[in-house]
């Protein structure tokens, strides 16, 4: 459709896919639940993938890494990186880097995300180009990663988090977008008690499985990050309060399922969760201690519950 605005009509689009699928390039579109919807011969054959089936993006990059073929993902815990992976794809309109492939080739990927959560992955050859200064450039942009990164979960820390939501923010002030945007401050239920019975290191693994289960339900351009001890931050955008508590009751549910302890004991765990609408004219710190008053009354309504 913006194509034809643009002066093209539908002869030019079949031009442009015929292209896409004789170019060496890799090309593929994701939908807002990261499901492949699209892809030339190129990446197909490079990530093993088959659009027709609606592979989800972990599902392809979990099952290149344990056949090691497609990109190289460096980690003795695929389940750990998917994870910081995921928590972090989609978040931000576009992103750039380099990536190697199993064949030794290097890759430029960029990956552009719209509005609705549609992301365009774009992937070129780059083997040849700058070869002396890839290791400083990669070791660059692992400290980033770190430095936006929670150590123990994995997922985004405050500091990412904050800087995505100011970026939006600005954003939508310029380009406003009409829609439904909802911001949710999730605090774990009783935690302390947790710590206290069972140790900080099991403490520590109920933490990490919340966050594995609370990645694995995100929409590709949701951003959730951790922002205090059992304190987390999930940014809903293009979703109604309605639906984002719906979204919520379900994530309860799951995590109600108790994790194993080494002694075979079972932890389960809860949450309460405050949200509110987002407003682009309102200061984003206003926002988040807005709903972090509806976690006190979620918690003084007897726990377990969203407010908001």
């Amino acid at each position: 459709m913006h194509f034809i605005e643009a002066g093209f009509d539908t002869t030019h689009c079949t031009g442009l896919f015929d292209l896409f699928a004789h170019t060496p390039d890799l090309v593929a579109m994701f939908d807002a639940d990261d499901c492949l919807q699209a892809a030339n011969p190129a990446y197909c054959a490079t990530y093993h993938a088959d659009p027709s089936r609606r592979p989800v993006w972990r599902d392809i990059m979990r099952a290149n890494h344990e056949n090691k073929r497609g990109p190289v993902i460096e980690t003795d815990n695929i389940e750990s990186w998917l994870t910081i992976a995921d928590a972090r794809r989609g978040t931000v309109p576009y992103r750039a880097f380099e990536a190697q492939l199993h064949s030794g080739n290097w890759v430029w990927i960029t990956e552009t995300v719209s509005p609705s959560g549609l992301m365009l992955f774009y992937a070129s050859e780059i083997s040849t180009l700058r070869r002396g200064s890839r290791g400083l450039r990669l070791e660059r942009d692992a400290a980033r990663r770190a430095s936006w990164t929670d150590p123990l979960t994995g997922v985004p820390n405050r500091r990412y988090v904050m800087d995505r939501l100011e970026e939006w923010m600005a954003l939508q002030r310029i380009q406003p977008e009409f829609g439904n945007h909802t911001l949710a401050v999730i605090d774990l239920d009783n935690f302390k008690q947790i710590n206290d019975k069972y140790g900080h290191d099991q403490g520590d693994e109920v933490l990490v499985a919340f966050c594995r289960e609370m990645v694995s339900r995100l929409r590709s351009f949701d951003l959730f990050g951790r922002i205090g001890g059992e304190e987390f931050l999930l940014f809903m955008p293009n979703c109604t309060l309605s639906v984002s508590r719906d979204r919520l009751d379900l994530l309860q549910k799951a995590i109600r399922q108790p994790a194993g302890c080494p002694d075979n004991t079972a932890i389960g765990c809860s949450f309460s969760a405050g949200m509110v609408a987002v407003r682009p004219d309102k200061d984003i710190h206003d926002i988040i201690r807005s709903a972090d008053k509806l976690v006190y009354v979620a918690k003084n309504d007897g726990r377990a519950c969203v407010r908001g």
